[in-house]
């Protein structure tokens, strides 16, 4: 009996050991793919900002989901593909939240992305331009950009030659391509209206126009809000905040004879997600009808699902160009090139 009883206390020991071994295993096959922590969004400061999107999305999607969001900021929009290029990063993001077409096609070769065109089956309407929509991608808003100003402080421009005009001298606000989308979009759209030689001929000429060379989108339209007489290169939808949040009618998106290009904005889970599950939860997300309204109107950009434009007063314009990269990548692959040549214009 005591031999017995020796032997179930070895046996129930061993069994222990055994558990005790693979339980960490157990564990992490268990949850692999689910939430174990907060899902880690990586994205650029003015989503999250307490005026921007983020916040509100977070309550919601913690009130449904039960699933925390943890925002990792990474400053500008153009800083998220420098962002991902550290493989050290402390907080290992979930979700890449602001790329744009230019900077999709970069971030292939830096990591690899789980594919997500699945998630964009529910959309009902979709407004997007023809072209911009990506298997590991999730387009979750969209803007056309022109330049914005105020009724009775300068003359519309009609094109990217009335830039040029001695009237705008020392009255554009720009920013700068390294670090800004905004700022790439308006290099690239001169590029691709005028071919390269004549594009960067451009840029000496308009550069007596231009009072300020901004490092970001956000401190571009700071200083035009409080620079007289300024015109910004900004969203078409721009307008609609200070009509919105400010209750004021005199700004307007200058309406050119050629095509305004298209920024769409993009979500993108990494393949060695931790979160994977809830990631592709968050996406989906995006896509209801009242998170596509809040994007809309705390990011002021328009939403890929044509029902949250119901009762607004947003209109998409017609005359604009959606630049594809795939199909314009000769050009896009040779970018740090064409920023270094617009780098020793400017500066």
């Amino acid at each position: 009996m005591k031999q017995y009883r020796t032997f179930i206390v070895y046996s129930i020991a061993i069994i222990a050991a055994i558990v005790i071994l693979f339980l960490p295993y157990i564990v992490s096959t268990e949850n692999r793919g689910k939430n174990t922590e907060s899902l880690k969004i990586l994205t650029y400061s003015s989503f999250i900002k307490s005026w921007g999107p983020g916040p509100e999305i977070a309550e919601r999607f913690k009130k449904e989901t039960g699933i925390s969001i943890k925002w990792i900021n990474a400053g500008n929009a153009g800083l998220i593909l420098e962002r991902l290029k550290f493989k050290s990063m402390d907080d290992k993001p979930d979700v890449i939240l602001g790329l744009d077409q230019f900077s999709i096609l970069e971030a292939r070769k830096v990591i690899k992305w789980q594919d997500v065109h699945e998630l964009t089956q529910g959309v009902k309407k979709k407004l997007l331009p023809e072209g911009s929509e990506f298997h590991d991608f999730l387009a979750y808003d969209w803007g056309p950009l022109s330049f914005i100003y105020r009724e009775g402080e300068v003359d519309s421009p009609q094109s990217l030659d009335d830039l040029l005009s001695e009237k705008y001298k020392g009255s554009i606000i720009l920013q700068d391509p390294r670090m800004s989308s905004p700022g790439l979009q308006f290099l690239f759209w001169v590029l691709h209206e005028k071919g390269e030689q004549a594009a960067f001929d451009y840029l000496e000429k308009v550069k007596s126009s231009i009072k300020v060379m901004a490092p970001s989108w956000s401190s571009s339209y700071s200083i035009f809000k409080v620079e007289k007489k300024t015109m910004v290169f900004s969203y078409v939808t721009s307008p609609y905040y200070h009509l919105l949040e400010e209750k004021k009618s005199n700004f307007r998106a200058a309406t050119f004879n050629h095509p305004h290009p298209v920024q769409v904005e993009y979500a993108g889970i990494p393949r060695n997600c931790l979160n994977c599950d809830q990631a592709k939860e968050f996406l989906s997300f995006l896509l209801k009808d009242e998170i596509q309204k809040i994007i809309m109107e705390k990011n002021f950009m328009f939403p890929v699902e044509g029902v949250a434009l119901e009762g607004s007063s947003f209109v998409v314009p017609d005359n604009i160009k959606y630049f594809d990269p795939v199909e314009n990548w000769s050009l896009i692959r040779k970018k740090k090139d064409l920023v270094d040549q617009w780098k020793k214009v400017f500066y």
